[in-house]
């Protein structure tokens, strides 16, 4: 049976309602090889039936209403994992993907799935290891123990696999040295890994410390699978996002990626959430796997409960998020927008900016923000650079950080992130960068907006390098008074994609990390999402207090 052939003419009728992403997969890429059109791929489809049948005759589950009963998989899920072990190189028989990345919305079914999952790596690669993976070894049981009852209860899989749960929670073949086990959270612990195949559940707050590492234990193997399965979580910038970016560029062609299946179950617009008709993009189980009354008590909820109402966009409907108290959306946040390098100094050579700083000393960044304008589009443009400590970094390293994962080493190599300092950041490096602005670009910093909190050293220096304290060092107070409307005013700017921020990752995820807090009268300013500190808001202060002489003036600013 053509279950990818069946799934693909149900979405091209409309009998099957997906989201864009989703036809992208199958239209763009699947089909063509269904088709036998492809030069390097082609699909067998008995081979890709295996996977289905071993989970149909042999797996049953332990939950709910199912609990006892063998795996009855769906339309969408047949399709799937026929096309991922059914789909090989012509010429080796070698299955293509060895990279899924699988999005849902909660109670879709992808943990049972990929307990499945699990035990078939262990049976069809010869001295298999495979793991299963999370953020923690609590995260990680629970598709373990999933499998671990799917042994328990079938005699023909107790002939083959054998398990134990101490020291280390492990499946084991019988015959043979494959076994199937649940990953320690301490990466110190992954060297030696020779990794056949992994699970890694919730990747939306997993370190891409481990996901890095598991990749490369792969390199020995000439087959291997690694399951990346989540919702779309609240926090930015972390695996999920990189994995979610990655995706979409194999989607649209501008990268070529044969091994990696991306596989987005979403809503396309957040309006859609209340059209019923389009909750099954994010939601392929519904009315079968996930309760539909469920959904909808969800939706009523929200509409009265605001914080409520970005969990359910989140959990249910896998609208990017951030936290639950959070400022403004992903969405309205997201801004891909990049002034290359030679536009930058075609624009703004020797032209008046505004610059801020927000200043630390160990435990938060230092970031400065230089305002600069496109006045043939009339529109700004923030270039913000930032450091932090090494005794900082060496911090984020500590295991009880590992599940606030924040890919500082990245951005340090990406030129994003500067270190300054050991136990301190040294101000005499912000200085020479702001003056190093004016060199290379000739900006005239017109004002330097800056938080007054330990500012004394910087700002005395700033001024023996000439940049006057009386009329450009701002002295800038951190209160309602002063941020509301610069706040409100940046807030319109990102949700237009106004303000372009050179898609700066920090930045972004600076914004994400703000709440937005009021006073009785409505005005409003920043403060860290739940009060997190490893959450920085550094960068949106920092735009922020560049803001305040920006709204002053704003006209002036962009040469209207």
């Amino acid at each position: 049976m053509n279950y990818v052939r069946e799934y693909i003419d149900k979405i091209k009728s409309g009998e099957i309602i997906t989201s864009k992403k989703v036809k992208k997969l199958y239209l763009k890429i699947i089909e063509p090889i269904i088709e036998d059109s492809h030069p390097v791929y082609k699909f067998n489809e008995e081979l890709g039936e295996v996977f289905i049948d071993f989970a149909e005759t042999l797996c049953k589950q332990s939950k709910g209403e199912w609990a006892g009963k063998l795996m009855e998989l769906m339309l969408f899920q047949k399709a799937k994992y026929q096309a991922i072990f059914g789909i090989v190189e012509r010429e080796t028989g070698r299955r293509r993907f060895k990279q899924i990345f699988d999005v849902r919305a909660r109670k879709n079914g992808k943990s049972s799935e990929n307990s499945v999952l699990g035990l078939y790596l262990t049976l069809i690669e010869p001295g298999a290891e495979v793991y299963a993976a999370a953020t923690t070894s609590y995260q990680a049981r629970r598709v373990w123990e999933e499998s671990q009852s799917m042994v328990q209860q079938s005699k023909s899989l107790t002939k083959h696999f054998g398990y134990k749960v101490f020291p280390n929670p492990t499946i084991y073949t019988k015959k043979g040295k494959a076994y199937y086990k649940v990953l320690s959270k301490n990466v110190s612990t992954f060297d030696g890994l020779n990794v056949s195949g992994a699970i890694i559940d919730e990747v939306h707050e997993l370190p891409r410390s481990i996901y890095d590492i598991l990749i490369q234990a792969t390199s020995a193997r000439d087959e291997w699978m690694v399951s990346m399965i989540s919702t779309a979580g609240f926090v930015r910038k972390a695996l999920f996002d990189d994995m979610y970016e990655y995706a979409e560029k194999v989607l649209d062609g501008v990268i070529e990626a044969p091994g990696f299946f991306p596989l987005i179950y979403e809503l396309d617009h957040v309006d859609e959430m209340f059209d019923e008709e389009m909750w099954i993009k994010a939601n392929p189980g519904l009315g079968v796997i996930k309760k539909a009354d469920s959904l909808r008590e969800n939706v009523e909820q929200m509409k009265g409960d605001m914080n409520f109402a970005n969990t359910v966009k989140t959990k249910d409907f896998n609208i990017r998020g951030v936290e639950n108290r959070a400022w403004i959306s992903f969405d309205d946040i997201n801004n891909e927008e990049l002034y290359p390098e030679e536009e930058i100094i075609r624009l703004t050579k020797n032209s008046i900016v505004l610059g801020s700083f927000d200043l630390s000393r160990t435990t938060d960044m230092t970031a400065v923000n230089t305002l600069v304008f496109d006045r043939e589009k009339k529109k700004p443009i923030a270039i913000t650079m930032y450091w932090v400590t090494q005794k900082f970094l060496d911090d984020q390293k500590r295991p009880d950080q590992v599940g606030n994962y924040v890919p500082w080493d990245q951005w340090i190599a990406r030129g994003l992130v500067r270190v300054s300092g050991t136990n301190a950041i040294d101000y005499h490096d912000i200085a020479n960068y702001i003056v190093s602005n004016h060199k290379k670009y000739g900006w005239i910093y017109q004002y330097i907006n800056y938080d007054s909190w330990s500012a004394n050293y910087l700002v005395e220096e700033l001024s023996a390098m000439g940049f006057a304290r009386d009329t450009c060092l701002i002295p800038t107070p951190q209160g309602y008074k002063t941020l509301s409307v610069p706040m409100q005013t940046l807030e319109t700017d990102l949700k237009e994609k106004f303000l372009c921020y050179q898609n700066n990752d920090v930045t972004k995820w600076c914004f994400t990390n703000v709440e937005m807090v009021a006073d009785r009268n409505g005005n409003i300013m920043p403060k860290k999402v739940n009060d997190q500190r490893h959450r920085k808001i550094d960068g949106m202060a920092a735009i922020l207090n560049t803001y305040v002489s920006f709204c002053a003036n704003r006209d002036y600013y962009l040469g209207k």
